[in-house]
């Protein structure tokens, strides 16, 4: 029985996938580098005359790369030396962020901002090429009773490594210069480039059980087979549906709650402490739900699943409704509990569905079209408070019901819907 435990824990699975864990602690650490210099980028715009504009070009050279990853992904399934390309592009990143280190040693100016900024968004260009080449060893290295669990070890140090990195970069700043954060930033990179080559010629087999199928194919057309291949499978697609709007209901919050706590008297020590409290909580319920995904509920599709974070979404605009700071909190935690547990199931059920050599493609497509929410609803909601704050409330929770309404159509109006298992 202790042999069984010890085997069905974390330290079992590291030991049943050794290859697969080196390969994703060495892209968990290229996730430093992604992160570490955000927040010096930010500083440096916050300071200019022109914040407002330049920390908007900062938001537009974080969030883009991600948003075309729907190209990048059908290009890294086009490229047959899978490591020779991670490692070309973590040097390249290397390059870039040494020379954000020598342009930062010039005054700081809007014009600077935007050469930094496209620099940092080439970097992210090479950074989510990389993780697309990576993705197919994932199907080919973890077995399938293993792919929830190995998604949600992913999930879950992900979250950690963004937060820490983040933090890292702040506490850097106290410390040096931003141009020496960048040279920092280059050195990582160039470890990262240093790691995959170590691992490439133990990977040479795996590699090579990779068929490439695509290379003849233009990626236009790769493109647009991947978003088929998701919207006529009626589950695949409804679970998308439901985690893109669910990301964009985080998305809008924050801005409400800001407006909110002007408005009220309930706050937790300062406005400041709250609103942090709040966002602690979204991200340490993704967290423990994301490590507890294979314990918890197991027994509980992800459809309803989906439809219980509808609800408490419905119930977090009731707190704003009836002004209960609590109410809001505990539906957004719970809320954000149940996005960590759906969201590395439906990572398992995409990865052992689509075959090994479209993964980088079908991957990126999904990471792209979950993130397209969140910008739009930072956006959205605090238009409508425009024309009201309680009127904004009211369509949070008209959002959660838009949310149920729209299983609905997905699902049970196709009769002939295509199901994973």
């Amino acid at each position: 029985m202790q042999k069984f435990l010890i085997k069905r824990s974390k330290f079992g699975f590291i030991k049943r996938n050794k290859q697969f864990t080196q390969l994703t602690s060495i892209n968990l650490f290229s996730k430093i580098g992604d992160r570490l210099f955000y927040t010096t980028m930010l500083t440096l715009a916050a300071a200019l005359p022109q914040a407002n504009i330049a920390v908007m070009i900062i938001s537009i050279s974080e969030t883009v790369p991600i948003l075309m990853g729907i190209i990048l992904g059908n290009l890294a399934d086009k490229q047959p030396r899978k490591f020779r390309g991670m490692i070309q592009s973590s040097l390249t990143r290397a390059l870039l962020y040494l020379s954000i280190g020598l342009l930062l040693n010039y005054r700081s100016t809007l014009s600077l901002i935007v050469i930094i900024a496209t620099l940092n968004f080439i970097s992210d260009l090479f950074g989510n090429y990389s993780s697309a080449l990576s993705a197919p060893f994932t199907k080919i290295l973890v077995s399938a009773d293993d792919m929830t669990q190995a998604q949600g070890l992913v999930s879950i140090t992900s979250q950690l490594v963004n937060v820490l990195a983040t933090l890292g970069g702040s506490l850097l700043l106290t410390i040096f210069l931003a141009k020496t954060i960048a040279v920092i930033n280059a050195g990582v990179f160039l470890l990262v480039s240093v790691f995959f080559g170590l691992l490439s010629t133990h990977f040479a087999t795996t590699e090579n059980k990779i068929i490439d199928h695509t290379s003849k194919r233009p990626v236009w057309r790769l493109v647009v087979e991947n978003l088929q291949t998701l919207v006529t499978n009626k589950k695949a697609l409804n679970d998308l549906c439901q985690l893109a709007l669910i990301n964009g209901f985080f998305g809008g919050i924050t801005p409400i709650f800001v407006l909110f706590l002007q408005k009220t008297k309930v706050i937790i020590f300062s406005r400041a402490i709250t609103i942090s409290l709040l966002s602690s909580l979204i991200t340490l319920g993704l967290i423990i739900s994301s490590a507890l995904s294979l314990k918890i509920w197991r027994n509980i599709t992800t459809h309803v699943l989906c439809h219980y974070a509808n609800l408490l979404i419905v119930v977090t605009s009731l707190g704003f409704i009836l002004n209960q700071l609590y109410i809001i909190l505990l539906g957004s935690s719970l809320t954000a509990l149940l996005l960590g547990i759906v969201s590395p199931r439906f990572s398992t059920m995409i990865i052992n569905h689509y075959p090994a050599e479209r993964l980088g493609g079908i991957v990126t497509t999904v990471n792209s079209l979950l993130v397209l929410t969140p910008p739009l609803t930072s956006f959205i909601f605090p238009v409508l408070a425009n024309f009201g704050l309680t009127f904004s409330y009211y369509c949070l929770g008209v959002y959660g019901l838009m949310l149920l309404s729209l299983s609905y159509l997905i699902l049970h109006r196709q009769t002939n819907s295509t199901t994973l298992n």
